[in-house]
């Protein structure tokens, strides 16, 4: 309850016998004998005042000659004030000196003599006394003890702390927490990652100018975006736009100048560090586009400049509208825009006129094996990155029959077109959104961080018998491996253009595994599902022929729609249940069944 008490008692314990007289019982009335500040040390009901007074320095002064009057807030009238604004008041020397020097007089006046304005101690001020049926000052502080006459003037003990004009003890956060207009900026400043923006903010010693948005402002920002909330922003990406706002020093608005003026916001790789806004006071005063409509809201700790719209780091102004939008202001992208920014890659995602990304989530990037981008450097990201971006806007209807597409990396991304739509990336990535349109290009969002070069068929393979969830292909890879196929598996890694028709496990079961058959016969088998040149679904026809590895021939039986059935040397019909899963030297088709050679 006592703020001041905390800070001052241990300086009070040692000031006190300075200020104690021992009085006998015939003058413990006799106050005349004693100094102002003798008498307050004297008082209970005074004792946040000694300590205020402690706290100042100024129980020297106010033992002097004098002669004061001393309008005295009783411990009462401290505890009226916001426990915060007492704090702040502590904490600011400065205030607590003026705060003080507004209660003294520097004349002995009784209070038969108070009535009109009274100058105080500090410089320029001075209080309105009523004097009519008791005591009233400034209209609302009561005088509830009079005429305490001291050796060097009187005390008058009061109900209410007096506060001069133009005193400011509330921090900018409290401005900004008071203000009807700014709860969308006191949200932002709320959440536990601006916990450091909101301490500054709040230190009465700190030294700030802050352009306070208001939530037209960030209303009007929120639906250019289409975000329904700052909750829907990144919380990082929040913090960098309220740091911009913020200028390392107090600017008053007679203190601006033409040009730009540094933020507290450091800039990212290969841009502007700091961050500055740019001042114009051509017409009135804007900063960047925004306007200042509220001047000079003075603070302890600084003053705020209240702006109409919501000020944009040089990156984020760049990229609204662009692909890079998307990236920045999706709490899904978070690493990807991480990765764009560290690569020097985000003013060229914004600004080239015509492209298209693939766009890994942050699962994406995890699925990956890609779970911080620490040790990961400008050079190492590039390609990654780039090898996500195609040098032109193709949407999906657009996507290459050929399955085969041309990166600004160099390299290759291979298209496998599925079942029911479904579009996988180099085999073992999935689209899972597409056709996010922007001004230059377009995203189609991926669930896997693509790394180029793309695995080649057997790698493939061997990725999709080590998924976590939905494995397959964990037979064929084990009799691939086998050191007794050693040779197939060399001639599929080899091979520049493959087609590999997969069995699934299930299909495999259906054989028992291949049991009872030969290592010569299990070779013959595998070599039956593997034909060179690299053949997609769109290539196939009925009644078609193709020769395998192992010189014999599989028919493409029918084809109906989607459904395509291939018989083998047994006329028996496998089922095509997924098409074109690509790989750096080959596609591959999942067959439901496994194909039997003539053995």
């Amino acid at each position: 309850m006592n703020y001041l008490k905390k800070i001052t008692t241990a300086v009070l314990l040692m000031a006190i016998p300075l200020f104690t007289l021992s009085c006998s019982d015939d003058d413990d009335n006799n106050t005349k004998d004693l100094n102002i500040v003798e008498i307050a040390v004297q008082t209970p009901q005074l004792s946040i005042l000694v300590d205020a007074l402690v706290a100042a320095e100024l129980t020297d002064a106010l033992q002097t000659d004098g002669p004061f009057t001393v309008f005295a807030p009783s411990n009462a009238a401290f505890e009226k004030l916001d426990p915060a604004i007492l704090s702040n008041i502590i904490a600011t020397p400065s205030l607590l000196t003026s705060l003080l020097q507004y209660h003294v007089a520097g004349a002995e006046l009784t209070s038969d003599q108070l009535n009109g304005s009274v100058l105080t101690l500090l410089s320029g001020q001075s209080l309105e006394v009523e004097n009519a049926g008791g005591v009233t000052i400034n209209g609302t502080s009561n005088v509830t003890v009079a005429d305490i006459l001291a050796s060097n003037g009187v005390i008058h003990i009061i109900d209410e702390v007096l506060i001069p004009a133009e005193f400011n003890p509330n921090t900018l956060a409290q401005i900004v927490a008071g203000s009807p207009d700014h709860t969308i900026l006191l949200q932002a400043l709320l959440k536990p990652e601006l916990a450091g923006l909101l301490a500054a903010a709040s230190d009465p010693t700190a030294d700030l100018t802050v352009f306070a948005p208001t939530d037209a402002a960030f209303e009007g920002v929120l639906a250019v975006l289409g975000k329904e909330s700052i909750d829907d922003i990144p919380v990082t990406l929040l913090s960098e736009i309220v740091s911009y706002h913020i200028l390392g020093g107090a600017v008053f608005s007679d203190q601006l100048e033409n040009g730009d003026v540094p933020t507290i916001l450091a800039g990212i790789p290969g841009g502007p560090d700091p961050e500055f806004v740019t001042v114009d006071l051509t017409d009135g005063v804007k900063i960047n586009t925004a306007n200042v409509t509220a001047a000079d809201l003075s603070a302890v700790n600084g003053v705020a400049h209240v702006v109409d719209a919501v000020l944009l780091p040089s990156y984020v102004t760049y990229s609204v509208g662009t692909i890079a939008e998307v990236v920045l202001f999706d709490n899904n992208f978070t690493i990807l825009a991480a990765a764009l920014r560290k690569a020097e890659l985000l003013e060229t995602v914004a600004t080239a006129p015509a492209l298209t990304v693939f766009a890994p989530t942050n699962d994406g990037f995890v699925a990956a094996g890609i779970t911080s981008l620490d040790g990961l450097e400008k050079e190492d990201l590039d390609p990654i990155l780039k090898y996500h971006v195609l040098g032109s806007v193709v949407k999906a209807a657009d996507l290459p029959a050929s399955g085969i597409a041309p990166t600004l990396e160099g390299g290759n991304i291979y298209l496998g077109y599925l079942n029911q739509g479904r579009v996988l990336v180099n085999g073992l990535t999935e689209i899972t959104a597409t056709d996010i349109v922007k001004t230059n290009g377009v995203i189609h969002v991926i669930n896997r961080t693509l790394v180029p070069p793309a695995p080649n068929v057997v790698g493939i393979a061997d990725a999709m018998s080590k998924m976590t969830e939905n494995a397959e292909f964990t037979v064929l890879v084990s009799l691939l491996t086998n050191p007794d196929y050693a040779d197939i598996l060399q001639a599929l890694t080899d091979a520049t253009n493959v087609t590999v028709f997969a069995p699934t496990d299930e299909a495999f079961g259906e054989i028992d595994n291949g049991a009872g058959l030969s290592v010569d016969q299990i070779s013959e088998v595998l070599k039956y599902h593997a034909a060179l040149g690299r053949t997609f679904s769109s290539s196939l026809n009925e009644g078609q022929t193709i020769g395998m590895l192992n010189q014999q021939n599989i028919t493409i039986e029918s084809i109906s729609g989607e459904e395509i059935v291939i018989k083998d040397s047994t006329n028996d019909g496998a089922n095509v249940i997924e098409v074109n899963v690509h790989g750096s030297n080959g596609v591959i088709h999942v067959l439901d069944k496994v194909l039997i050679p003539v053995l």
